[in-house]
């Protein structure tokens, strides 16, 4: 008997989304299979860690997997330029709800609210890596727009791009405490400079001072939990041995090009350093091409201010430049946004976004486990009526 069922059609920018994750699966996994079954890598990671080697191979891996996919598309970036703008300015509308769901955290850190389906803290990366979704707080206003217009406008505007871990809620008490976090003293400013223009706008500066009841109460939990499979561990390593080879790190630039070097082809290892450069967008000489690059191409003429440092001046001026076209084009994108919320749209979630919810929900999983056995330790009740 024949079946009449028809296929099931995909539009093609979803199709091409999952077929870019399933040869980015593909990649990972032959590579991964490669590093631990070729002969020719022994040598090389015999000189390391050997607990750092299997955490190396997985990164590295996934790394391969993303030079090989995108690395392309880095070398092409310029011709990305007409778009990213706009996507700045779409990312603009979801860092104000970044921030009114930083808000929420406190309030509810404080057991001032109850949320529906949140029983603890880790939680909110969780809510965060899906923000457009995000049912506990209101859809952007107009006027919450134009504050941030007028914070890219500012002398702080400069700081708003590449940010991320917008829920950090114990490093931004602890610079908001300390000044900055201990230990990470030349990292710079923690709290996003939005969060910091917003709070003075709105008076809302001491919102750090609110007591943190439910994250104190989780921490002694996951504490009992954490010493407990600490001591676990200890049981079950052998007595005195101990490798003091060097720590082979996926995140040190130099190591992962050497490898890529020495056992990659010549498009890989091209690909690798573009990747690399494109992620390392804070490197001095990178900013100051990027920013004559953007200011070959602006469309109208942008001034100079003196200063000590041309490079400076130069990096200053272009940031002021795209600053000013995110602005410009911030109702348009929000008119866009309330119009998909009015008529019931879904918000399309990035690949990186994705992948961010997939770790913050491990992240979850775990915090939740620590919590429940510290609680069991602890000779109380299994669940989360603390």
């Amino acid at each position: 008997m024949k079946n009449n069922t028809p296929e099931t059609q995909f539009p093609a920018h979803i199709q091409e989304k999952f077929e870019e994750e399933i040869r980015l699966e593909i990649i990972r996994q032959q590579t991964e299979e490669d590093l631990r079954s070729n002969q020719i890598y022994q040598d090389f990671f015999g000189q390391f860690n050997a607990a750092s080697v299997d955490l190396f191979i997985r990164n590295y891996a996934r790394r391969k997997a993303v030079y090989l996919t995108r690395g392309p598309q880095y070398l092409s970036q310029k011709e990305q330029q007409g778009i990213r703008y706009k996507v700045m300015a779409e990312d603009a509308i979801w860092a104000i709800q970044q921030k009114k769901l930083f808000t929420l955290q406190c309030h509810w850190r404080a057991e001032q609210v109850k949320l529906k389906g949140i029983e603890h803290t880790t939680q909110f990366l969780l809510l965060s890596a899906n923000i457009q979704h995000c049912s506990f707080i209101t859809p952007v206003s107009r006027a919450e727009v134009e504050l941030y217009m007028a914070f890219l406008r500012s002398d702080a505007g400069h700081q708003v791009q590449g940010f991320d871990n917008w829920q950090d809620y114990e490093g931004f008490r602890a610079e908001y405490e300390n000044g900055s976090i201990p230990g990470f003293e030349e990292t710079g400013d923690t709290i996003p400079a939005w969060y910091r223009f917003y709070d003075e706008q709105h008076g809302t500066a001491s919102l750090l001072e609110l007591e943190d009841i439910r994250g104190e109460k989780e921490a002694r939990y996951r504490s009992l939990s954490r010493q407990r499979q600490l001591e676990d561990v200890r049981s079950k390593l052998p007595s005195g041995v101990q490798d003091e080879r060097p720590y082979l790190s996926i995140f040190d630039a130099e190591i992962v090009e050497s490898f890529v070097r020495k056992f990659e082809d010549k498009k890989t290892l091209k690909y690798c350093k573009a990747v690399e450069q494109f992620q390392q967008s804070m490197d001095d000489q990178m900013e100051v091409d990027d920013a004559l690059d953007t200011l070959r191409n602006a469309t109208i003429p942008v001034p100079v201010k003196s200063s000590g440092d041309w490079r400076m001046a130069i990096i200053q001026a272009a940031q002021r430049y795209e600053l000013e076209q995110v602005a410009q084009l911030l109702p348009a994108v929000h008119q866009e946004y309330t119009f998909r919320v009015e008529n019931c749209i879904n918000f399309t979630q990035s690949i990186v976004d994705k992948k961010r919810g997939e770790y913050a929900f491990q992240l979850c999983e775990l915090a939740r486990q620590q919590i429940l056995e510290g609680r069991s330790i602890a000779g109380e009740n299994r669940d989360f009526n603390f």
